[in-house]
């Protein structure tokens, strides 16, 4: 529907979601104006936390939104809430002591940050199985759209099984999935720092990980690029001794 004015009135919370097709919709938090393009979620934070709008979020022009479906926009809101994190100097919710600062990387450790997510998506990954062929076959059932649900699992495989030689490799393999389909370069460093830290006497592995490491340090414009490159070329050395 197109429309100009009012979308959304302070002290509302949002039933339903919409997202902006064309025109500009401005959220206001904390006396600070956050204007929405197309491809963008209206209050979806709100949304997501069942909480009440601080201000009237209005079309300043005319816009045409859609309400969509949660389910079949699920990848598309995880890459969303990843974005948010540059809005965190700009705004700020506080639900039961959670705030969007909460997303800032610098401040939280990965896992808490994990759990949030998957919280705010209700999207709980559930326990593993016992046995360790079950749990590898949940995991890699999982379809590409539920990746944050995918790392979750990973994470717990390696904690649940630390011995297994599958760990590496679903660390790696879900750290370019989340480097693919999300762009998230913290997460994809991170899994990929578990693998060197987890796993440092599989020099195959590290090797692997530290390759891609340069690649995304590198593409992020981080000088660190070339720590990562020099401990990738001592590995392949080391590789090439054993060999």
């Amino acid at each position: 529907m197109k429309i100009e004015g009012v979308i959304l009135k302070s002290g509302e919370i949002p039933k339903k979601l919409f997202k902006v097709i064309s025109g500009t919709v401005r959220e206001t938090r904390q006396n600070t104006y956050h204007d929405l393009v197309s491809g963008d979620y209206i209050a979806l934070m709100e949304y997501l936390l069942s909480i009440p709008l601080e201000e009237d979020i209005v079309a300043i022009e005319e816009s045409e939104i859609v309400e969509i479906d949660f389910e079949s926009e699920y990848l598309n809101i995880v890459k969303k809430i990843v974005e948010l994190r540059k809005l965190i100097d700009e705004t700020s919710i506080d639900i039961d002591n959670m705030v969007l600062s909460d997303f800032n990387f610098e401040n939280i450790e990965l896992d808490d940050y994990l759990n949030q997510i998957e919280q705010l998506l209700t999207l709980a990954a559930g326990e593993l199985p016992d046995d360790v062929q079950e749990a590898l076959k949940q995991i890699e059932q999982l379809e590409d759209d539920k990746i944050i649900t995918k790392v979750n699992l990973v994470r717990r495989f390696i904690e649940k099984f630390p011995d297994d030689e599958s760990g590496p490799r679903l660390l790696i393999e879900t750290a370019s999935k989340v480097y693919l389909l999300l762009n998230d370069r913290y997460l994809t460093k991170a899994l990929l720092k578990k693998v060197l830290i987890n796993y440092s006497q599989k020099l195959d592995y590290c090797y692997e990980a530290t390759k891609i490491l340069k690649t995304v340090y590198e593409d992020e414009g981080n000088i660190l690029w070339r720590r990562y490159e020099k401990i990738a070329k001592v590995i392949e050395v080391i590789l090439r001794g054993n060999a």
